[in-house]
């Protein structure tokens, strides 16, 4: 049997079982679910995994590759990992009836990129120490737009070779993208940490200036994503969330033509956990309500805490989900919130990555979450992620599973 044979007849036995876990009800129910809760209307809270660790999953049976061809096995380990999810920790995820293969698109840049002095690994979470590749006006003038190019013919081809090995059993779609618009996130790259939050102090113009900049850059950037149908309207996922909902796509969709208007973008700016709500808004919220205007529904926030910015973040009309990170006040963030947002909590990854799993730890945070949403009529979503080390344990995933099905439903 010849290589190609070999790999197509694993590659059709993994989309096979896909298939059928795509055709199950459940998964109707899910995108219900999902629509019902961005309804803000929810039938239940939601929890999902996501950002896991996978390399210390390597070694489970059920995720060792058997393709040879460099293009098969990276079929084969897409399609592993949503099998294995789903047999161990499926949560609430929605595991559509096509085989998503993303679209091939190539970024030419801005004209700055990230420079390392220093940087450490741990457990593959890198810490960087970033040189200011934007240290003044000059560095500023030489930032321009990136070209965006969909690679159409390479798109097509690895479709076309995808469907080979099973494309008569689970359907091929090559699909877009959803954006992350993190300026900050971006700056801090290009520049690090420190020398921005002095700036800010320092220089405020100056850092006035690189938004204004960045901001016109973004804004060429997204025309040309909408321009060559590079958005993902349905299906996708949202910096980790699920996006069935009953808004998006908008009155007069295209799927030939998705505008961001379609779609959900998320965004955040983590260095701002260290700044005041006046500054996060002057510098941060002023400069992003015209990108975030153009898309259908906002996910904002990651790590930063916050609790005490949910006052300017009500200035974008179309934010949808907040993020409440293990730093924030949960309390005080639903009371906030009320019932106009959707609180994407994020439980602290870290009690999974004691020596011991701590499960107490966890029914606390989820159990003091619930209550605080509860009495504050906050639809809720539990997205653990930002799963750096699970001790190589694998069923510590499996166990944060069913203890958060077990607090979902008994509440």
């Amino acid at each position: 049997m010849s290589t190609f044979q070999t790999d197509r007849a694993i590659l059709r036995s993994l989309a096979a079982r896909y298939a059928a876990i795509a055709a199950l009800d459940v998964q109707e129910q899910n995108r219900k679910n999902w629509r019902s809760l961005y309804a803000l209307s929810p039938t239940k809270p939601m929890f999902s995994i996501d950002q896991i660790c996978w390399e210390e999953l390597a070694k489970e049976e059920a995720m060792l590759l058997r393709c040879v061809d460099p293009f098969a096995r990276e079929l084969e380990y897409q399609l592993r990992m949503i099998l294995y999810r789903w047999a161990h920790f499926p949560c609430d995820m929605v595991v559509n009836p096509w085989f998503p293969l993303a679209k091939i698109i190539t970024n030419t840049g801005v004209g700055v990129q990230s420079v390392n002095q220093d940087e450490s690994d741990y457990q593959n979470a890198k810490s960087h120490l970033y040189e200011d590749g934007i240290p003044d006006e000059e560095a500023l003038e030489k930032l321009h737009a990136p070209t965006i190019t969909y690679e159409k013919d390479a798109s097509e081809a690895a479709k076309a070779r995808a469907e080979e090995y099973f494309g008569d059993i689970l359907p091929v779609r090559l699909t877009g993208t959803l954006l992350w618009e993190a300026l900050w996130d971006r700056i801090v790259f290009w520049r690090g940490a420190e020398v921005v939050l002095y700036d800010l102090v320092d220089r405020p113009e100056f850092l006035h200036a690189l938004m204004k900049k960045l901001v016109d850059i973004e804004m060429t950037t997204i025309d040309q994503y909408e321009a060559q149908n590079l958005l993902e309207a349905q299906g996708a996922l949202c910096h980790c969330l699920e996006t069935w909902c009953d808004d998006l796509p908008q009155s007069g969709y295209d799927p030939a033509h998705t505008r961001a208007a379609d779609c959900w973008v998320s965004g955040a700016a983590q260095i701002f956990s260290e700044v005041s709500p006046a500054m996060h808004d002057e510098f941060e919220i002023e400069y992003m309500k015209p990108i975030y205007d153009r898309f259908g529904l906002v996910n904002y926030g990651c790590c930063e805490p916050l609790h005490h910015k949910i006052d300017i973040i009500r200035q974008i009309p179309n934010v949808r989900a907040i993020s409440v990170s293990p730093w924030a006040n949960v309390n005080i963030a639903a009371e906030a919130m009320g019932k106009d947002y959707v609180m994407a909590r994020k439980p602290n990854p870290a009690f999974l990555a004691f020596a011991s799993m701590d499960e107490d730890a966890i029914r606390k945070e989820v159990r003091a979450t619930l209550s605080a949403c509860q009495v504050n009529d906050t639809p809720v979503i539990f997205m653990l992620k930002d799963l750096t080390t699970i001790q190589n344990d694998p069923r510590r995933l499996g166990r944060w599973h069913d203890i958060l099905r077990e607090e979902t439903e008994n509440f």
